[in-house]
């Protein structure tokens, strides 16, 4: 499938065809490659609903949004019309030749491709940021709040550190904090009643849960500049736990309660290595489009729990 950008460029040369009739493949080069730009500052400057992301279809899109050097769009631009895979008829390779041969005329001092490299591995960690995400929304849609955490976290962190270099960088991050700490919430919900079960495996199984994935992943939680609703969700998992010890339950699990408490009591806020991010499938962009509108059509944007 086409991806958006090469529809945007045969698109724009198609409109030039009356100049690159009369003037030729340069000036029709011209024509197309400012047509084509003019309608991406449009799509950078429209505000549309949450699930449509312009930035996904068009890394210049991100570009312009977060404020880029104009010679970082220029470049990134003439590449596009560079593509070889423009080759498919006359017109489009007349001007695809022509685009290539700006790019070799482009000077080592007129572009400095060390930021441009850098302002392109910024696009691909949005990319990705967003793959990060859409799977763990997906995932906790689908109930499964095991494997959707890791996703929620690392995207959640990436994502503002995303933000902090530029406001649209990155998505928002309200709704991402809000979907991280209810997966934290049901997990401590599922793990709490293995618990109360008081069956040998049942138990086992709801403490292995908190000690190797919520202990270790609450400074996560906390660590954010110590939003007052990410305490209190800390609070309620410490409280629920706390609330067994004036219970009676068997020596056996008064002990392991005992061990596992000042775990989650005493757990720092210093972030630590815990486990590597998950590994992320290969997206055509027009699926990443795809599944981030799905995804996004599908939530609330106001949790009627108001966590």
């Amino acid at each position: 499938m086409m991806t958006p950008n090469m529809q945007g460029i045969i698109m724009a040369i198609g409109k030039s065809r009356n100049v690159y009739d009369r003037c030729g493949p340069e000036a029709g080069f011209f024509k197309a490659i400012k047509t084509e730009y003019a309608r991406l500052l449009k799509l950078a400057q429209e505000d549309p609903p949450p699930e449509t992301d312009y930035r996904l279809q068009h890394a210049i899109v991100f570009f312009i949004q977060s404020q880029a050097p104009k010679k970082i769009i220029e470049r990134t631009l003439l590449e596009q019309f560079a593509d070889r895979n423009l080759s498919f008829d006359e017109r489009c390779r007349n001007i695809m030749k022509v685009a290539q041969a700006k790019l070799e005329l482009i000077k080592p001092d007129e572009v400095n491709m060390e930021e441009y490299k850098r302002w392109h591995k910024e696009y691909r960690t949005f990319r990705e940021t967003t793959m990060l995400i859409l799977i763990g929304l997906e995932l906790f849609q689908n109930k499964s709040y095991v494997e959707a955490l890791l996703y929620l976290i690392y995207g959640h962190q990436y994502n503002k550190d995303l933000i902090s270099r530029g406001p649209y960088r990155g998505h928002d991050d309200e709704l991402i904090s809000h979907y991280r700490r209810e997966c934290f919430l049901k997990l401590n919900e599922k793990a709490a009643i293995m618990f109360e079960s008081g069956e040998v495996e049942e138990v086992h199984n709801g403490l292995t849960l908190m000690n190797e994935l919520i202990v270790p992943c609450l400074p996560m939680l906390l660590a954010d500049e110590m939003e007052e609703k990410d305490i209190i969700a800390v609070e309620d998992m410490r409280n629920r736990w706390c609330s067994y010890l004036g219970q009676e339950m068997e020596p056996c699990l008064q002990e392991k309660l005992t061990d596992f408490l000042p775990k989650l009591l005493d757990c720092s806020t210093e972030i630590k290595g815990f486990n590597d991010p998950p590994k992320l499938p290969t997206f055509s962009t027009h699926e990443l489009c795809e599944r981030f509108a799905r995804i996004m059509l599908s939530l609330s944007r106001t949790p009627a729990d108001g966590r």
